[in-house]
């Protein structure tokens, strides 16, 4: 991912590109490299990598940059991952194929991760980068929301698209990766711009109460979870937590519960062979048909498809 900090010097901060890749050694005969760039194409304002990387070792990740960054996952296995964006919590679940993650630029991300060999995509956009927003009018994409191992399939399979494209050199490609990157650009800013700021707008979460919100809800996900606990927790009241935790995470308390309990369960769906009903309750569904039902809201498809293998085919 951005800046590696398995494969660089013992530095926990670096801002420069790919400064990990310069104190990378070259690997002995037959072995995988740590860090590996297997395409990186670049457009005005936007830049997309397409990346492997062997997390056997524990590996440690951190973004500080002027630009926003994309990170999609795409496959390979993670055992354990921790990610936490200053100001909007954290998360300790791992991801599955298509899980996203959104750093806006300033702020700083940092995660620690372990398991086999992974494939992501990057994509990095300049807040100064442009969209069109009517007739011969522009916008800048300066501010967006963050995110934290969230679901978006658009994002996710065009991200992945363009990082594909960007592994070709015919002149066809490169006009269908223009294409998609000018779309990327326009999604970003219809779906993830910030609002414009309400009379409300220091009615927001300490980065500390943040974090304790997100690390209660992630260890609560098997039960029944309050907004009195969580208005408690955060010394509101629960109409003010409303407030401040759409300011904060850019969703409702019951829709970012939603979303961690749906990825928990596409993990566990890939990575263990409890019964679906079992995960269900694990994750907090009423039932088999409770996870069903909103498992197909979000993805299209049921949990049992989703576990035999209805993915994008792997990256080469």
């Amino acid at each position: 991912m951005s800046h590696p900090l398995s494969n660089s010097p013992a530095s926990t901060h670096i801002t420069e590109p790919h400064a990990a890749l310069a104190t990378t050694a070259d690997p002995e005969p037959g072995q995988t490299p740590q860090y590996r760039v297997l395409a990186q194409a670049h457009w005005p304002g936007v830049e997309v990598l397409l990346c492997k990387e062997d997390i056997r070792q524990r590996t440690l990740w951190a973004i500080d940059e002027p630009r926003h960054t994309v990170i999609v996952h795409l496959g390979g296995t993670m055992r354990e991952l921790d990610t936490e964006i200053d100001g909007v919590g954290a998360t300790h679940t791992p991801p599955s194929p298509g899980d996203i993650w959104l750093v806006p630029a300033g702020k700083r991300y940092a995660s620690q991760a372990s398991g086999q060999i992974i494939t992501y995509a990057e994509l990095r956009v300049s807040p100064a980068a442009e969209v069109d927003v009517g007739t011969d009018r522009r916008a800048a994409i300066d501010g967006l929301m963050p995110r934290l191992g969230h679901r978006d399939e658009f994002l996710h399979y065009s991200v992945a698209r363009l990082g594909r494209l960007s592994q070709q050199d015919d002149d066809l490609s490169a006009m269908m990766a223009e294409r998609l990157q000018l779309l990327l650009r326009q999604h970003l800013y219809d779906v993830y711009r910030l609002p414009a700021t309400p009379a409300t707008a220091s009615m927001v979460l300490s980065p500390h109460i943040a974090r304790q919100l997100s690390d209660h809800i992630e260890s609560a996900l098997g039960e029944r979870i309050a907004l009195s606990t969580l208005a408690a927790l955060a010394g509101m009241s629960v109409h003010q937590l409303l407030i401040a935790f759409r300011r904060t995470f850019g969703t409702t308390p019951a829709q970012y519960i939603l979303a961690q309990r749906l990825r928990r369960a596409r993990w566990y769906l890939l990575n263990r062979n409890d019964d679906i009903t079992d995960i269900a309750l694990a994750c907090g569904f009423a039932s088999h048909s409770h996870l069903s039902a909103a498992f197909k809201r979000d993805a299209g498809i049921t949990p049992r498809q989703f576990r035999d293998g209805l993915r994008m085919r792997p990256l080469d």
